[in-house]
């Protein structure tokens, strides 16, 4: 009866565990059917060559493309400006980030809801109108320069379009909300009787922040901040539309290699490291929560 009983619980588990497998089983086959092949074809388009003088495509395996590019000081400062922008976009975002999600969740309230909704309202505009939006607001003649000017004295006043800090207020404004869910979420999961129990046993408000809910809550910032530190790498009309041309980052660089100078090949051996960058920062990243390295482990 004994070991019916534990042939039984046996098969439950494996059920148990077989079901996250059964739950991917459709997004793997869209994945494999649509995704996979294009990523094979541009890492086999990363491999060919392209005469500038015919403006064709030569299909002979060469690696002189990734040569190129790490090779080349201008497209080592693009990657470098890409991943710089990410970091501070990200740093950004996650120390207001974090001040919102402890606000809306400590003295929301009622009204948290409410500031979930607010959190969330920028995201049913396109990324392209956001930006337009922040053009007029940062252009030359927008309000900003006008109460620059007038605070200022000056009719000249520092410009916040057309360079880096335009760059990264928009892609700060467009990423902003997935950090808050994000850190929200973990600090939704905090049993709300432990940082209690510590000002209850002599700790004052900063030790219990930093001893009890600062260490429950790091799955949420970290999954945060690779959330929007890899949603930044990859951004092109934010870049695109306020950095005037001038903040190549590497998205602008596979776009005007694709559509203005047809080399398809160097295009797509820059698309594959940045997927390869990208990938490299999800996986280690999901490694090291999964070991606990931070002080924490999904459950």
């Amino acid at each position: 009866m004994a070991s019916a009983k534990a042939s039984v619980a046996t098969r439950r588990r494996a059920r148990v565990n077989l079901l996250p497998f059964f739950l991917l089983l459709p997004v793997m086959v869209v994945f494999l059917a649509v995704f996979a092949p294009a990523v094979i074809h541009i890492f086999l388009q990363s491999l060919w060559k392209f005469d500038s003088f015919r403006l064709a495509i030569v299909r002979d395996l060469t690696a002189a493309n990734y040569v190129k590019f790490f090779t080349d000081a201008y497209y080592l400062n693009v990657l470098w400006l890409t991943i710089r922008i990410s970091l501070i976009v990200t740093g950004i975002s996650l120390v207001i980030g974090y001040c919102l999600a402890y606000f809306i969740f400590y003295r929301g309230g009622r009204f948290r809801t409410y500031y979930v909704l607010i959190l969330l309202s920028p995201l049913l505009v396109t990324v392209v109108v956001r930006a337009f939006g922040w053009l007029l607001f940062l252009g030359d003649n927008g309000l900003l320069a006008q109460f620059l000017k007038f605070v200022l004295r000056t009719d000249s006043p520092p410009r916040v379009i057309f360079n880096e800090q335009g760059v990264i207020l928009g892609l700060f404004h467009v990423y902003l909300p997935f950090m808050v869910l994000a850190i929200l979420g973990s600090l939704q999961r905090i049993d709300i009787s432990l940082p209690m129990a510590a000002r209850n046993l002599g700790a004052s408000a900063y030790q219990a922040f930093t001893r009890v809910t600062l260490p429950l809550s790091l799955p949420g910032v970290f999954t945060g901040s690779v959330l929007v530190f890899v949603l930044t790498m990859g951004s092109f009309a934010v870049p695109f539309l306020l950095g005037g041309g001038k903040v190549p980052m590497i998205a602008m660089q596979v776009y005007e290699k694709e559509l203005v100078f047809i080399n398809w090949p160097f295009a797509g051996a820059m698309g594959f490291i940045l997927l390869a960058i990208v990938g490299t920062v999800i996986i280690f990243s999901g490694r090291a929560l999964e070991r606990g390295k931070y002080g924490v482990v999904f459950q």
